[in-house]
């Protein structure tokens, strides 16, 4: 049963960055700040939320949207805030998160990225075969979106375009971009603009985000970036990318076993296990809605759900947090960018590479601007709905005092 539960966690979670130490800080040791509050309540505010599927390229796009709560003490605009979940979940896990930047006067856009969460899962369809997976046993009320029949290379840049034209077709002329594990560097990338080629042009790059939130943020599209780590030499690059290569021909690039492992050993009891174990400060939150959240696209994707998964681990890692700041200097020490870290996250560990370089950032203001901030919670992955107090203060202190102003 254990070796079960391990599978579910892996196939959960390709993208984390804890498959080594970083390198060390030097002389100037980074320091973090510890943040435990209760200034930011848990808000319960359901008024003016919509959910829909959106069109974008054929497909359909699961979109939640929550309009900022009236208020009469505070005329200030503020910009709205787009939230990126991370690999295999959805719009679900930012609930509290929703409801929290929405009472402070903030429209909140919550998105599932095409080939996850009520998204669809495009996938060639053979003749006769289905469109979706089996649907004998979903609520009725859980309704995904249907498979296109098309191709798609999945990538952190394909999320980006689709991010960048999601907000020029709502006309958002300001936003704040939030993202979890991989949905950080699809925030980094859509920011930046490194989405965009010769015949795309972007929409959000230039002045229209103004600031970067990153809760946990991830290596890349999935662990094959950790290759990248300069500690490395030759001969363990070399061995490390023979193991991926290894692992990738049993396991991840297996469509017959992925398939099996979707049909016969993916359980609602096995994911609540799974997500119990990431949920470090308060295992109780994880509850039927968020269960079933990562359980029914899973097993109503059809074969769109099998390929997204295969894609997403064998596929190209993209750039790191690292080559991002590389690449764009200039961009990104000039919007405000804060990280909210889990102290007891496994998947992508404080003290991995991308945590600890963030660390340095701040510790040693890489930017030269101080635009770069970091706190610390008691938290797991999902940190923003494992320990939302705590996350909220954070993030909510940092809006008001880097982005709002």
């Amino acid at each position: 049963m254990k070796a079960v539960h391990l599978f579910a966690v892996v196939v959960s979670l390709p993208n984390g960055s804890g498959f080594y130490a970083a390198p060390s800080l030097g002389p100037s040791k980074a320091s973090v700040s510890n943040v435990s509050s209760t200034t930011a309540p848990l808000a319960n505010s359901s008024i003016d939320t919509s959910t829909k599927f959106w069109k974008w390229r054929g497909h359909d796009i699961f979109t939640e949207v929550r309009r900022r709560s009236p208020s009469k003490d505070d005329d200030t605009k503020k910009p709205a805030v787009i939230l990126l979940h991370g690999f295999g979940a959805s719009t679900v896990y930012w609930r509290e998160t929703m409801s929290v930047l929405q009472s402070e006067g903030h429209d909140v856009h919550a998105l599932d990225l095409l080939g996850q969460g009520r998204s669809s899962k495009p996938f060639p369809i053979e003749e006769g075969a289905s469109e979706n997976g089996d649907s004998d046993e979903v609520d009725a009320a859980f309704e995904i979106g249907k498979n296109t029949g098309t191709k798609v290379e999945y990538s952190i840049n394909l999320w980006a375009s689709l991010l960048d034209d999601y907000a020029r077709h709502h006309q958002l002329d300001e936003v704040v971009l939030m993202g979890n594990s991989l949905g950080s560097l699809v925030a980094l990338s859509a920011a930046t603009g490194d989405f965009m080629d010769s015949e795309t042009k972007g929409y959000l790059p230039g002045n229209r985000v103004k600031g970067l939130c990153l809760f946990n943020c991830a290596v890349g599209l999935n662990s094959q970036n950790v290759i990248k780590n300069p500690d490395f030499n030759p001969v363990q690059r070399a061995a490390i990318k023979s193991l991926f290569g290894i692992l990738n021909t049993l396991i991840f690039d297996n469509q017959l076993l992925l398939r099996y492992a979707l049909n016969n050993i993916v359980t609602q009891e096995l994911l609540e296990d799974a997500l119990k174990s990431l949920y470090i400060s308060c295992p109780e939150r994880v509850d039927k809605e968020l269960v079933d959240s990562f359980y029914y696209p899973a097993k109503l994707g059809g074969e769109g759900a099998v390929e997204a998964i295969r894609q997403i681990y064998t596929n190209d890692a993209g750039l790191t947090p690292m080559e991002y700041h590389e690449k764009y200097p200039e961009i990104l020490d000039a919007i405000p960018l804060h990280l909210v870290w889990g102290l007891e996250d496994v998947v992508t560990p404080i003290n991995g590479d991308v945590g600890m370089f963030y660390c340095d950032r701040v510790a040693n203001n890489r930017s030269g601007r101080g635009t770069t901030t970091i706190d610390c919670v008691k938290g797991g992955h999902i940190l923003f709905d494992d320990n939302p107090e705590d996350s909220h203060a954070s993030m909510m202190r940092w809006l008001e005092r880097k982005v709002i102003k």
